[in-house]
């Protein structure tokens, strides 16, 4: 493309979609998708005109049809040349946890924001985790289902950063850029004890939670990290309403005489089993994170 060339929407819808095609990969279903951190502006376009998915969505990707498929490629020759066919070395990402050799492990106490009584843990993985890491840890103590977005939130609101998932530009609200949390060693910000961060799960129920680093010990070679200490209280169910949501909910199981629609309605959607007193340290199971990384790039 000429160096003096003006870019006007249309040249850039142009370039946004030879851009789409470059990064794009074949679904086992059939069809194409590409990575959408591209201007929300001319995915809104591109659209519109019906040669893509919905860019406002919480996919990580945007679905190609063939059309624009085929103009990408064209487009892609048209202004950058045509692409080299020497094959490229597959570049794959996994978690740090998957192989550990770290001397030391990060201790952390996780308390639940704005729920009393208070509902936390105390957990420890190898000091050489990610965020993403972490971030499986935390769910899996708790007693999440990992069926909602995340974010940890480093520092103040101004002057901070978020780390989680890189869907920024599906949160219209949010001044600073998502950085992806299985890049970030949790040494990079959580490397001296007393220092602490905030995870937030769920941004609809918004559940809140004070990571807080207490220690930095030694890794003992026979246990098997991460591992959950101690804690207290059941995790809240999820899609309950966030904090206000379950105040009502353990008002209304305190009240056992109560039989208004609102309790009928609240406990048959409960179920039989919830004691929000029940928590045993002993029995939390942690899922594989370098797994569910690939469980959630295989989804997008």
């Amino acid at each position: 493309m000429p160096a003096d060339a003006p870019i006007d929407d249309d040249r850039l819808d142009e370039l946004v979609l030879a851009l789409l095609w470059a990064n794009s990969f074949d679904e086992k279903s059939g069809g194409h998708r590409a990575w959408k951190s591209l201007p929300r502006d001319a995915l809104d376009r591109l659209h519109a005109e019906g040669l893509i998915s919905n860019a406002r969505g919480r996919s990580l990707s945007v679905a190609l049809n063939d059309e624009a498929f085929e103009r990408g490629r064209e487009l892609f020759e048209q202004w950058f040349g045509s692409p080299s066919t020497e094959p490229v070395k597959k570049i794959t990402t996994r978690t740090k946890t998957a192989v550990t050799t770290t001397a030391t492990v990060h201790q952390f106490k996780i308390t639940l924001d704005h729920v009393k009584p208070t509902v936390w843990r105390r957990i420890q993985l190898p000091s050489d985790a990610t965020f993403w890491d972490l971030h499986c840890a935390i769910n899996d103590a708790m007693g999440w289902e990992d069926a909602h977005l995340h974010e940890f939130q480093i520092g103040d609101k101004r002057n901070g950063i978020d780390i989680g998932i890189p869907t920024d530009d599906d949160m219209p609200w949010s001044d600073t850029r998502t950085l992806a949390d299985w890049d970030i060693p949790i040494t990079n910000h959580l490397g001296k004890a007393g220092i602490h961060c905030t995870y937030v799960y769920d941004f609809g129920d918004d559940w809140s939670h004070k990571v807080l680093l207490e220690a930095i010990t030694p890794r003992e070679a026979k246990l098997k990290y991460p591992r959950c200490l101690a804690g207290a209280r059941a995790c809240p169910p999820e899609d309950c309403g966030g904090p206000y949501g379950y105040a009502r909910l353990c008002d209304i199981l305190k009240d056992s005489g109560r039989a208004d629609e609102e309790a009928e309605e609240l406990l048959d959607w409960l179920g039989d089993d919830f004691d929000p007193e029940a928590f045993d340290a002993g029995k939390v199971k942690f899922g594989s994170a370098a797994r569910r990384l690939k469980e959630l790039r295989r989804a997008q």
